[in-house]
């Protein structure tokens, strides 16, 4: 049984794939459509997946929260109670499912360092275990503000303690100074704190200045990390994915290296994926015709010369007819192949006898279909 069954929508493959590779780095099983084959067998895989996963993580984002389909897998784990929504763009979840908080993916990069990550994956966790998982709750959660009313309180709070240590020093030799009628001005620069110590009372020691320790000397920066070794497998279904620029290449080069050496690139190509009409040439053939020929001794050529320019003759009537397939804009590469044969001689008078060969071949070509094809990069 599969732990995770994963909903999310085609656009978001490039960032998605970071969750699926993370998952199955922490041991878990995950299933998300990749590389599903299409046609009958969809609906029914879908459905299966859906229903045996033990975990639904929705994934939603600006694509995903308006896709139907998206919601609806997501209404299944959520009547299941096993939906653990996540969000990798800033948007509110649809309708339905604003009650359920979504863990916060938003810019994560991939990296199973990163806090968020921990507390998504203690959600999973805790939903495996039969467990509320840590990111749900009955409302949204939100950022706790900070307090309005604490900061001019504070100030005025620390505006009245000045106040109270400024008179602690000065009013008590304000008091002293008061007997005095005239109090002579100083003629040299007031050194001493307002009150000398008495002369027969031994002076304190002067207390000795903290030594400053020495700034460390900087450390050396750290040591790149090492470039991945790229194996003869690796580059070749890099350059396959490269030369097709198809989502489905760059997904399968993936799920086969995620920490290669062109990993992250791939992640950057599959984010730039979209669906355009363009030209493609598909292969067609035409197997299984028969070009006849014929050729006679009438002018003095023996049999066997006969026979070969029946077979000739039939060759070049094959090549001309393949080539006619493609004579207009939307074909091209005509090429035809023979299969040999005998040619059937029968003599017709005393001196002339007439050679027939029939010449199986096959014409290929290609041909131009408009079609709507994803292409990445």
């Amino acid at each position: 049984m599969t732990d995770i069954f994963i909903s999310y929508k085609k656009e978001d493959a490039g960032r998605v794939i970071r969750v699926v590779e993370a998952l199955r780095a922490e041991g878990l099983t995950v299933w998300w459509d990749h590389g599903i084959r299409a046609g009958s067998e969809w609906d029914k895989t879908i459905h299966q997946e859906l229903y045996a996963a033990n975990v639904v993580i929705a994934i939603w984002s600006e694509a995903s929260v308006a896709a139907p389909w998206v919601k609806e897998e997501a209404t299944v784990g959520k009547n299941r109670g096993v939906l653990l929504p996540v969000k990798i763009d800033e948007v509110d979840p649809p309708l339905g499912f604003m009650m359920i908080q979504a863990a916060d993916l938003v810019g994560w990069k991939g990296d199973r360092k990163d806090p968020r990550w921990g507390h998504f994956l203690e959600s999973v966790h805790a939903i495996l275990r039969n467990e509320a998982p840590a990111v749900r709750s009955d409302a949204p959660l939100k950022t706790k503000p900070k307090p309005a009313g604490l900061t001019k309180p504070l100030i005025a709070g620390g505006a009245v303690l000045a106040v109270l240590l400024i008179g602690a020093l000065f009013v008590p030799g304000l008091l002293r100074d008061r007997g005095s009628i005239a109090p002579t001005a100083p003629t040299t620069p007031v050194t001493a704190p307002p009150s000398a110590p008495n002369a027969s009372q031994p002076s304190a020691p002067a207390e000795p200045k903290p030594s400053v320790p020495a700034a460390p000397p900087p450390s050396a920066a750290p040591p790149p990390p090492p470039t991945p070794q790229i194996t003869e497998s690796e580059q070749k279904l890099w350059d396959q994915a490269m030369k097709d620029k198809t989502r489905q290449g760059f997904q399968t080069y993936l799920v086969a290296y995620p920490n290669g050496a062109y990993a992250p690139r791939a992640r950057d190509i599959l984010l730039t994926c979209h669906t355009e009409t363009r030209d493609t040439w598909k292969p067609e053939s035409a197997p299984n015709q028969i070009s006849r020929g014929v050729g006679d001794t009438s002018s003095g050529t023996t049999q066997e010369q006969a026979c070969n320019k029946a077979k000739g003759d039939a060759r070049a009537q094959a090549k001309s007819t393949c080539e006619a397939i493609t004579s207009n804009g939307g074909y091209r590469n005509p090429d035809v192949s023979f299969t040999d044969n005998t040619c059937m001689c029968n003599k017709t008078s005393p001196r002339i006898t007439v050679c027939v060969a029939d010449i199986p071949y096959s014409c290929r070509w290609e041909m131009k279909i408009p079609e709507r094809v994803e292409t990445c990069g």
